[in-house]
């Protein structure tokens, strides 16, 4: 009886908010001009989405100022990043008054809108779970098995 070892490789993560610990295991990392976690390597894609999706639809600002805002709900205030592209679009679509970066922690702040958002995590979630096949074993089941009694109930009488 033997044993295959594999050699764990690990590989510092690029992304500068890493929230595994800067560590990445060769194999699951995902190289894109440096190795990044699966995680980290989302949430870098979505902030680029988020300062897209603002330039092009809301108003003009400094970029700068625009990424100084997306840390901020993002690092000091804890928000998902998807959380932050729901509430950018929700601006916009809405057409929602929004006089600069800073302004959408306002209405991530909003207890409705982080009710909507967990609706439709929860929603997204339970799709996923119900398109799973469920097996379950025949021994576990109780059987049984009707016999009619030939008596009516008048016969009780």
């Amino acid at each position: 009886m033997g044993f295959i070892l594999k050699d764990v490789i690990k590989i510092k993560c690029r992304y500068k908010y890493c929230k595994n610990g800067g560590q990445v295991e060769k194999e699951d990392a995902i190289k894109d001009g440096g190795y990044y976690c699966k995680s980290c390597y989302k949430e870098k894609v979505l902030k680029q989405e988020i300062e897209t999706y603002y330039i092009e639809n809301l108003p003009q600002t400094a970029i700068q100022l625009l990424r100084k805002a997306i840390n901020t709900l993002l690092y000091t205030n804890n928000y998902e990043a998807g959380y932050v592209l729901f509430i950018i679009k929700k601006i916009h679509v809405n057409n929602l008054v929004i006089n600069n970066p800073f302004g959408v922690a306002y209405y991530c702040n909003e207890g409705r809108n982080i009710k909507e958002w967990k609706k439709i995590q929860t929603n997204i979630e339970f799709k996923s779970i119900k398109n799973e096949i469920v097996q379950t074993n025949d021994e576990d089941k109780v059987k049984f098995t009707y016999k009619p009694n030939s008596k009516k109930w008048t016969d009780m009488i």
